[in-house]
């Protein structure tokens, strides 16, 4: 069995429903009208981001979003964008209303320093074993925040 939200304009919904009907296989399991919408994702990713710069031992400097970007590109978070470049991600970061964003070539040197996918990164310059294991945890950090954040929103959705 399969469950779906879907987003329909109100003026669609009364005909839409009527085509439901047409299907018995197909039941409806509630409604409301807030659901995992973009605008849903782009506010946990911005929550997120908010949580993680809120803890200095963690986030250290405006470069470590960086790490962020890297780890949904390696697809490590279901629902969120690929950025192809670091202009596209930081764009994004100032939609939802992130400031102090590092510049595109610090992006770019993070990427090109960073080898494997997440968890099993590495780093081509060296750095100590606490830095790497901080820079792992930054990306862990930023997952369990925006899933914390999700989750609150759909469980408000579920409870309506």
């Amino acid at each position: 069995m399969k469950q779906i939200v879907i987003e329909i304009e109100d003026e669609a919904y009364e005909p839409f429903m009527g085509m439901l009907r047409l299907c018995p296989a197909a039941k409806v399991v509630g409604t409301n009208s807030f659901a995992e919408t973009r605008d849903v994702i782009d506010r946990c990713f911005a929550e997120a981001i908010r949580e993680l710069q809120a803890d200095k031992n963690v986030y250290k400097r405006p470069s470590d979003l960086a790490y962020i970007m890297i780890g949904v590109n390696d697809g490590a978070i279901n629902g969120v964008d690929y950025y192809l470049t670091p202009d596209d991600f930081t764009g994004y970061l100032l939609q939802v209303g992130i400031n102090q964003l590092p510049k595109r070539s610090t992006i770019y040197n993070k990427v090109n320093d960073t080898v494997g996918k997440f968890p099993d990164w590495s780093f081509v310059h060296d750095v100590k074993p606490k830095e790497k294991i901080r820079r792992k945890n930054l990306f862990l950090r930023f997952s369990s925040a925006f899933g914390r954040a999700k989750r609150q929103k759909l469980d408000g959705f579920m409870d309506k």
